[in-house]
């Protein structure tokens, strides 16, 4: 039984194949990925810095047919489950009006099925077919808690990059603004000197 058990937890956590990849992006760029048929599959994605925190996103069959395309989108989650098998492209560009930005660019891409509980037991296993239904509420429990956690690290990180950006800005304007402020001083200091100077010709 520990045997069996340890096979179907085997094939839970590995009927399922996740990418997940932060890469710069200046320009085009596109990933290849094998998918079997009727897989179901989700596209996640989001730039996190750049000056234009928007880009374009692309997902084609092996056939070239689009499966989803997006325009300048700061944040999305696709789902879709593969007709065909063959090798899917995604592709991201933050290529606009003839200008090309730079972003860091999370996605996560998953692939797989969720529905891998069959070991060839009798159906009047009262048992066994309790630890599948365990096994597959913690599996989606788990798929869960995953996403939860991508869409909150997505939120920390651009929340932490906000607040360095806003940081240096406001570090800056106080280095002006103390450099004015001493400008100012000194150039008080030097006009009411030569109105208290007396030159040796007014003696």
């Amino acid at each position: 039984m520990l045997r069996l058990t340890i096979l179907l937890l085997f094939g839970v956590f590995h009927c399922s194949m996740a990418r997940h990849l932060q890469f710069q992006l200046s320009g085009y760029e596109c990933f290849y990925e094998e998918i079997e048929e009727k897989a179901e599959c989700s596209l996640e994605f989001a730039p996190i810095t750049g000056n234009d925190p928007k880009i374009d996103v692309t997902l084609e069959d092996p056939n070239g047919e689009i499966l989803y395309k997006a325009d300048k989108k700061d944040y999305d989650l696709h789902k879709f489950t593969a007709k065909i098998n063959g090798t899917y492209r995604v592709c991201f560009s933050n290529v606009f009006d003839f200008s090309i930005g730079e972003n860091l660019v999370y996605f996560d891409f998953v692939t797989g099925k969720d529905t891998s509980f069959d070991t060839g037991a009798a159906p009047t296993d009262k048992a066994l077919t309790q630890l599948e239904t365990s096994l597959s509420t913690i599996h989606e429990n788990m798929n869960l808690v995953e996403r939860y956690q991508n869409y909150h690290r997505l939120r920390e990180a651009n929340g932490r990059l906000a607040a360095d950006h806003l940081n240096h800005r406001v570090q800056w304007w106080s280095i002006g603004q103390s450099v004015i402020v001493v400008a100012v001083g000194m150039t008080q200091v030097f006009v009411l000197r030569r109105f208290f100077t007396v030159g040796k010709q007014d003696l």
